[in-house]
């Protein structure tokens, strides 16, 4: 029994262990600008210059890979697809996005010895004409990443949005994803939104808001409006509850018995 209390507790131990987290891992910031500021007015028809740059904000600044998508919204811009500027190594292309965005791609791969950006350099840059006569256009950075030499590590990178401002009333959509039409609402950028009623489906229970259409971030009444945006409804069901409430005694006990068979081998050996 003492084999197996011990078996028991590594076991533990190893599923409890936090990644270990080096003092002098690097940490950089994908910084988007709109006519070199984090915001700046404009009219329908005038043109935005928008400008990625990565800051190194600790440890070394020794690049051999990166990656960020520029993503805006096709209703209140158009891209301009010939005003691309781009740092030597740097690729582009243009994604449609599922939620009916699009980006702009920049990439940085070094074959060889890794890139020196000392700072805060800049990646690259294009154009955006604005199509939209009132509202607040957002330019965010998506899916961005920082490797090591061989790929296989990714360092820490956070980001800093852009905005272009035609007007301070901002429209918020809502797609509640089978739960009946909402109107959208104009809020004050800068202002929290009231949040509308809770929808109604058939079979399903309203689980909240969430700011992307993949439902990973939980969107909050305190939170205030900065850009038009979309917010998606997140329901649960019968069967995803069930799965949800089965799915980790399951495991524990898929895992209880690896060990017992491995404790019973071990004692008849």
């Amino acid at each position: 029994m003492k084999t197996l209390r011990c078996v028991m507790l590594l076991l533990a131990a190893l599923l409890l262990l936090p990644a270990a987290v080096s003092a002098d891992e690097p940490e950089y910031t994908f910084v988007l600008t709109a006519n070199g500021a984090d915001s700046c007015r404009a009219a329908a028809g005038d043109m935005v210059t928008v400008t990625l740059a990565v800051r190194c904000d600790s440890g070394t600044d020794a690049v051999y890979a990166a990656q960020d998508e520029i993503v805006f919204d096709p209703a209140f811009f158009a891209f301009e697809p010939d005003s691309v500027l781009t740092r030597s190594g740097v690729k582009t292309s243009t994604l449609h996005l599922r939620d009916g965005r699009q980006a702009v791609y920049m990439s940085f791969i070094s074959y060889g010895s890794a890139a020196d950006w000392a700072g805060e350099t800049v990646l690259g840059s294009f154009r955006l004409r604005v199509l939209a006569e009132d509202g607040t256009g957002a330019l965010r950075s998506s899916n961005y990443l920082v490797s090591s030499q061989d790929g296989m590590t990714h360092f820490p990178a956070g980001a800093e949005d852009a905005a272009v401002v035609v007007s301070e009333l901002c429209r918020v959509t809502f797609q509640t994803n089978g739960g009946g039409d909402i109107p959208p609402q104009m809020v004050y950028r800068g202002n929290a939104l009231t949040l509308p009623e809770m929808p109604a489906r058939a079979g399903y229970t309203f689980a909240g808001w969430y700011s992307d259409i993949d439902l990973t971030m939980p969107w909050l009444e305190t939170t205030p409006v900065t850009a038009d945006m979309t917010l998606y409804a997140a329901w649960t069901g019968a069967e995803t509850a069930s799965a949800q409430g089965t799915w980790l005694p399951a495991a524990a006990i898929l895992l209880l018995a690896a060990v017992l068979a491995w404790y019973n081998r071990r004692k008849h050996e």
